[in-house]
């Protein structure tokens, strides 16, 4: 499996909402402005790529991870569900370690990975931190911070070796498998149920758009196809669960990726109707759908799953080490 597939899959649509992340150079430690009290065992340093000015910063690793938890699942969630998210980066981070010792990114400059958020995971720099979470970041980053080194040294491994670490915000009622979303069969990355996503805010949105201003749109991402207005602009199959298995515009197959991305649409399962010069869409779910649901890790939490067992339940046959 191509790295960029691996290192591509993991953020979630979070990070639209996240600023540009700058860096600057030198090491860094968020942990300095908590209690002392709150250290981890051993220190180890992550170093970043600013895409724009080329300096590489270095990250404390539980700090890196704090702050990554800040940008990706929200601090009210329960303990177990961002202990279990906290356990996710951590894999991530010694996944991308033994990829760039075993063939390292000539981009990257000896970096594990940079701020390009569309090869690379989100988080936050301090700064960004402080200004989104304003009076309330030392209280959430002593509680984060405190979660993280309760789950110290732990790893999501499948047969001895770190998992895909793929999660998402919001299911659609289950999740889906790495196979259907894109076309790898990994065996811990199966479709599970995940039924407890129906009760969030985020569950179902429509999105209306004119006929005109949805071939505009189709027109701009998939440039090499040619538009006939004599063929459907856009047709779709969906399995039994409402997710996209085939799409195809004037004719032409698409990936479902590259139509929701194209159309503003939160998730690939979704259902279309024309009415009047208009395409009303249906959406459930916030995110490509496969691997961990942040809201569903969250819901077994309040029913008293521990943060391996959530883990373990949507990564089936992967275990916690």
């Amino acid at each position: 499996m191509k790295d960029i597939i691996k290192i591509s899959i993991v953020f979630t649509v979070f990070a639209a909402l996240i600023p540009a992340i700058v860096f600057l150079s030198g090491k860094t430690n968020a942990a300095q402005s908590v209690k002392a009290d709150l250290k981890p065992s051993e220190e180890v340093y992550i170093k970043v790529l600013d895409e724009q000015t080329k300096k590489i910063t270095e990250y404390e690793q539980t700090s890196f991870i704090v702050l990554s938890l800040m940008a990706q699942i929200p601090s009210g969630y329960e303990d177990e569900a961002i202990k279990a998210q906290a356990v996710l980066i951590r894999t991530y981070l010694a996944r991308r370690s033994f990829t760039e010792d075993s063939s390292p990114t000539k981009e990257l400059k000896g970096a594990l990975l940079s701020n390009d958020r569309s090869k690379y995971q989100t988080f936050f720099t301090e700064k960004q931190a402080k200004k989104y979470f304003g009076s309330d970041y030392t209280a959430v980053y002593e509680k984060l911070y405190t979660l993280t080194l309760q789950t110290e040294g732990e790893l999501l491994t499948y047969k001895g070796e770190p998992v895909l670490p793929a999660y998402h915000a919001v299911s659609c009622g289950v999740t889906r498998s790495a196979k259907d979303a894109w076309g790898e069969d990994i065996p811990y990355l199966v479709s599970v149920k995940s039924e407890a996503d129906a009760n969030s805010h985020d569950y179902e949105t429509k999105l209306t758009l004119h006929i005109d201003e949805m071939k505009q749109k189709l027109i701009k991402a998939f440039p090499n196809i040619a538009f006939d207005d004599s063929k459907a602009f856009l047709e779709l199959e969906n399995d039994k669960n409402g997710i996209i298995t085939k799409a195809k515009v004037c004719g032409e197959d698409v990936g479902s990726g590259e139509l929701c991305r194209a159309l503003d649409l939160s998730s690939p399962c979704v259902t279309v109707k024309f009415s009047e010069g208009k395409a009303v869409f249906t959406v459930k779910g916030l995110g490509h759908l496969v691997g961990l649901s942040l809201y569903g890790a969250n819901e077994m939490a309040k029913n008293g799953s521990s943060h391996r067992e959530i883990l373990e339940y949507y990564f089936s046959g992967a275990k916690v080490q």
